[in-house]
């Protein structure tokens, strides 16, 4: 029977189990990993792990980078290494008998691993909502059926979760306490370029983002560029621009961006940087999401505050349109700017990381 109430710090976990996909989420874990050490002094976490929580010092089981994908089209491209790891996480829980099982983000395949530990009786926790607000709201029901607790950054997210038996807590961005306190950056002369953390993705978008920057400096020669480099990208990539190479979206000095729509249109939002979206997938890809996308926006900035306060363009992109809107967005950023500060006081309830490692070690082993 699932218990349902508000937790209490239980027996410390001595055994974690955690699985990442994205680099998102790679970086969300290895933020919380401390946390939840502090708890659990000799906790011992065995990971499928992207290149932060490698260095974070877990026990490697797989690494994230072969399952990457998103997209119909792009996922097939990843399904043998993605049945491989499913059967290596289902060997390993049987093996190893883990306290709980963590799953972060990826949904497509983390609840899918998740799945796996529920069937054997280990509590599964998994961090960061589905947007199930955004498209396929059916997913509601899976996400329930496959972990027990489900920890939320928006707080709209719970309440869609109500009466299905899991638990869904609202435990904050931890972007958001980390970024909203900074000054936003306005170096006039400085666009910074965000291309994503796939290899597909940075090399479809890459040579769109490069005529950009050309055109941008015949009007502008002394342009500068920064480039926000996820660990999971090859410098050898971005080339062709010139420009500082930086890894946090805390370290950006420019006045604009552009950028490839996921979780770094939010933080450069609760960073306070305008922008502009440029993102393309697949062709297929793309007509078969048209038709289940229930929102008029694809960019989270856009979603959370429900107006279009930032350009997107999607798909069929053109260079001298994109060079366009971003002038424009450079010229008059207050509008963005203005919605973006609301914005990070809804996502900041405080002390995200430390609830999260709280509601992880709530209760020890899972109650059945």
């Amino acid at each position: 029977m699932r218990d349902d109430r508000a937790p209490g710090l239980g027996v410390p976990l001595k055994r974690l189990l955690l699985a990442v996909g994205e680099a998102s989420g790679d970086a969300l874990a290895a933020a919380l990993l401390p946390r939840l050490r502090a708890l659990a002094p000799d906790l011992e976490v065995r990971a499928v792990a992207g290149p932060r929580l490698r260095s974070a010092g877990v026990e490697v089981l797989a690494r994230a980078e072969a399952v990457t994908a998103v997209g119909l089209v792009e996922v097939a491209g990843v399904l043998p290494s993605a049945l491989r790891l499913l059967r290596l996480v289902d060997r390993e829980l049987e093996r190893w008998r883990p306290d709980a099982l963590l799953t972060v983000d990826s949904p497509d395949l983390m609840l899918r691993v998740a799945a796996l530990g529920r069937a054997k009786g280990v509590r599964t926790v998994h961090l960061v909502s589905p947007q199930v607000w955004a498209w396929r709201p059916g997913r509601v029901r899976e996400v329930a059926r496959c972990v027990d607790t489900l920890l939320c950054l928006f707080p709209h997210e719970p309440a869609l979760y109500r009466g299905l038996g899991v638990r869904a807590v609202f435990v904050g961005h931890p972007a958001a306490e980390r970024l909203r306190a900074l000054p936003s950056p306005r170096l006039p002369g400085v666009v910074a370029l965000l291309p994503g953390s796939r290899e597909r993705e940075v090399r479809a978008l890459w040579p769109v983002y490069r005529e950009v920057v050309r055109l941008l400096r015949e009007a502008a020669p002394g342009l500068e560029v920064e480039i926000l480099r996820a660990p999971t990208v090859e410098s050898a990539w971005l080339s062709g621009v010139g420009g500082a190479l930086v890894e946090d979206v805390a370290a950006l000095r420019a006045e604009v961006a552009l950028v490839a729509s996921g979780t770094a249109t939010l933080e450069l939002a609760l960073r306070g940087l305008p922008m502009v979206v440029a993102y393309q997938v697949h062709p297929l890809t793309w007509e078969v999401g048209r038709r289940l996308v229930r929102v008029r926006h694809l960019s989270l900035p856009n979603l959370l505050v429900e107006a279009p306060v930032v350009p997107e363009h999607l798909q069929r992109l053109d260079p001298p349109a994109l060079a366009a809107s971003l002038l424009q967005t450079a010229a008059a950023p207050d509008a963005q700017r203005s919605a973006f500060a609301g914005l990070a006081a809804r996502l900041d309830p405080g002390d995200a990381l430390g609830r999260m490692a709280a509601e992880v070690m709530a209760r020890g082993p899972r109650l059945v």
